[in-house]
């Protein structure tokens, strides 16, 4: 009895030091989080050690210019972001961190369905319609180009916080990420639907046409 009670011990005190590291997280500038323990900070890099899925550690460092903050396991923040339109800082710290919000909600959550359907119908049907096994391959880039310029819609339940919903530095993260996961999405879905259209044409409507 004795054994498993402290067997259970430190199994209790294992998982209570691990959530307890995991708290300690950076800020990265492009909106991710990475969290792990954090080792030490200067102007030039913040270096911390990243738990592996295995349960190794592993030493990491990134540059201090590519974080935005670091928050430690007490919940206390040291900000590295600075406001100075030399550097190209145009946002205040705390218009980043709502820009920096959006980024990661639309990072997480957004999904361009409809506009993924469409670039399939439009590659798929443009092949089989208009018999456009040569130039099929010209109409990925062309419909991903033109993918970036309509707005970004809010995916539904996306938004982590209905707080930052409606603020232009918000919105601005979210069509920043929004936009390249549309035109990267719509470029995959462009290519299978011309591909699905040329094995229609290949194996469906050219054999018809040659027993004509």
């Amino acid at each position: 009895m004795e054994f498993h009670c402290r067997a259970l011990l430190i199994l209790i005190s294992l998982v209570a030091s691990r959530a307890v590291v995991a708290q300690d997280r950076i800020l990265m500038m492009n909106g991710e989080i990475h969290e792990g323990r954090v080792l030490g900070q200067s102007t030039l890099e913040v270096r911390y050690l990243q738990l592996r899925k295995s349960g190794s550690w592993k030493e990491r460092a990134e540059p201090t210019e590519e974080v935005f903050s670091v928050i430690d396991s007490l919940g206390r923040e040291r900000i590295w972001y600075f406001h100075d339109t030399v550097f190209g800082n145009d946002l205040t710290t705390e218009q980043m961190r709502w820009f920096l919000n959006g980024e990661r909600d639309a990072r997480k959550g957004y999904k361009p369905i409809w506009p993924m359907v469409g670039a399939f119908a439009t590659g798929a049907g443009l092949v089989i319609g208009l018999n456009w096994e040569m130039n099929g391959m010209f109409l990925p880039p062309i419909v991903a180009g033109a993918m970036a310029l309509p707005r970004v819609h809010v995916t539904p339940g996306s938004i982590s916080n209905p707080l930052m919903e409606g603020d232009e530095y918000y919105a601005t993260g979210y069509a920043r990420v929004g936009r390249s996961k549309r035109v990267i999405r719509c470029l995959i879905s462009t290519f299978a639907g011309v591909a699905v259209g040329l094995a229609v044409r290949q194996l469906i409507i050219n054999p018809t046409l040659d027993y004509e």
